[in-house]
C-alpha cells in the first residue's frame, strides 16, 4: 500500500511539472496579416505625426547665405522584427509587426522636405535617416518608436496611438534619447 502511494504521488508531481510547462502560441497567419494590414494603416493616417521636427535637423545658415539646400528624409524601407531574445522590455512579442514599406505607404506626408525610401544606411550629410525600429499593436492600442539620425546627431521618440472610430489617432509623443 505504501508503494502504491509513493508512486501515485511521483506520477502526480511528474505529470503536474509538465502541466507547468509554458505554451508558445505561435501567431496565425490570419492574425499576423491583421497585425500588417493594421500598422499600414497607422502609418498612412500618421506619417506626418512620426515624421515630425525635422527642421531640427536642418543646418545653420551660413553668413552671407539666403537659402539653404533642404534636407532629403531617407526612410528606412522596412520595419524589423523585435528580437525577443534581448529580454529587454515589454515581451508581448506577438503584437510586433515586421513589414516593408512601400510608396503607397506615404501618400498622405505633406512637407517641404523630400523623402525617399532606402533599404541602406547612407553617409551623406545631407540625408536624414528615419528608421521606425518597433511598431507594436495590441487591441486599439499602438506605439512606434522612431529614430532619426543625421551625422552624429540623433533623436530616438515613441508616438502613442489608439483606434477610434476605424482611425488611428494620436495620443502622446514619448521623447526617449537625444545624442
Amino acid at each position: 500500500m505504501d508503494r502504491i502511494f509513493k508512486k501515485s504521488i511521483v506520477i502526480f508531481l511528474i505529470l503536474w511539472i509538465l502541466g507547468c510547462k509554458k505554451d508558445e502560441k505561435p501567431i496565425s497567419n490570419n492574425n499576423h496579416t491583421i497585425l500588417i494590414s493594421e500598422a499600414r494603416n497607422l502609418i498612412r493616417q500618421n506619417c506626418n505625426i512620426l515624421l515630425d521636427s525635422v527642421e531640427q535637423f536642418d543646418p545653420p545658415l551660413p553668413n552671407g547665405k539666403k537659402v539653404m539646400p533642404k534636407l532629403t528624409i531617407g526612410l528606412m524601407d522596412s520595419i524589423p522584427k523585435r528580437d525577443m531574445s534581448l529580454r529587454m522590455g515589454r515581451s508581448d512579442g506577438d503584437t510586433f509587426a515586421e513589414l516593408k514599406l512601400e510608396k503607397v505607404d506615404l501618400v498622405n506626408f505633406r512637407s517641404p522636405y523630400k523623402l525617399n525610401l532606402v533599404n541602406v544606411k547612407k553617409e551623406d550629410t545631407n540625408i536624414l535617416l528615419v528608421t521606425f525600429s518597433e511598431l507594436s499593436i495590441k487591441g486599439n492600442h499602438a506605439f512606434v518608436v522612431v529614430k532619426k539620425v543625421r551625422g552624429i546627431g540623433m533623436v530616438e521618440d515613441t508616438y502613442y496611438f489608439e483606434k477610434q472610430n476605424g482611425r488611428w489617432v494620436f495620443i502622446k509623443k514619448g521623447f526617449s534619447k537625444i545624442g
